[in-house]
């Protein structure tokens, strides 16, 4: 992704998220115990889904993945990818999706994770992401974009985004739902959106 659509793209979503603030919906819980909140799906565990990047369908490194921060503070996967231990839980964070505007051939939306929880989390990392019609999937899971993936840390009430470009010049069917997988996570969030199910990429969590 190129640094003008998504310094465009962010800006147009200022306003938008200001007027979204008082809309909250939390991750759903899988068998670890996270609360479930209210009108979310029910709960679920994606075999196969990779607990270091939380793409279904991918178990390679983030591109480019950097981390800062002590190492003590950490804890390493079995495929080698280095988390905070203080990695933000489901129940920790509320979920919005936000649909941005359009550029020729491109539609955008963006994701905020809010930490609503009492103590300060830490985000790393790709949120797994794919377009969903009449409660099946349309199209294949986003793509992580080239963007490099750094350690988030939120204190509470802090929120992190990140932002999905949909490459819509294909004839594909548009979605009626977004899921969304926070980084690391087996949780999930439905929300409800337009894309056309075409390629898409999704960037790593970063500061709002």
């Amino acid at each position: 992704m190129t640094a003008h659509v998504t310094s465009r793209a962010r800006a147009a979503f200022v306003s938008i998220a200001i007027a979204s603030a008082l809309t909250t919906a939390g991750c759903t819980s899988s068998s670890g115990g996270h609360g479930t909140a209210a009108g979310n799906s029910p709960s679920t565990t994606v075999d196969g889904l990779p607990t270091d990047t939380g793409v279904p369908g991918d178990t390679s490194a983030p591109t480019g993945a950097t981390s800062s921060g002590a190492s003590a503070s950490r804890t390493t996967t079995a495929t080698g990818i280095t988390l905070p231990k203080d990695t933000c839980t489901g129940s920790q964070l509320t979920v919005r999706v936000i649909r941005g505007g359009a550029i020729p051939a491109q539609e955008i939306a963006l994701i905020t994770f809010t930490n609503s929880g009492t103590s300060t989390c830490s985000m790393f990392g790709f949120p797994g992401v794919s377009l969903r019609l009449k409660g099946a999937q349309v199209g294949q899971p986003a793509l992580r974009s080239p963007v490099a993936a750094h350690t988030v840390r939120l204190l509470p009430g802090e929120q992190a985004q990140a932002q999905i470009t949909d490459f819509s010049s294909c004839e594909a069917s548009l979605s009626d739902t977004v899921r969304v997988y926070p980084p690391n996570l087996k949780t999930f969030v439905d929300k409800p959106i337009e894309l056309r199910a075409c390629r898409f990429e999704v960037d790593p969590v970063s500061h709002s």
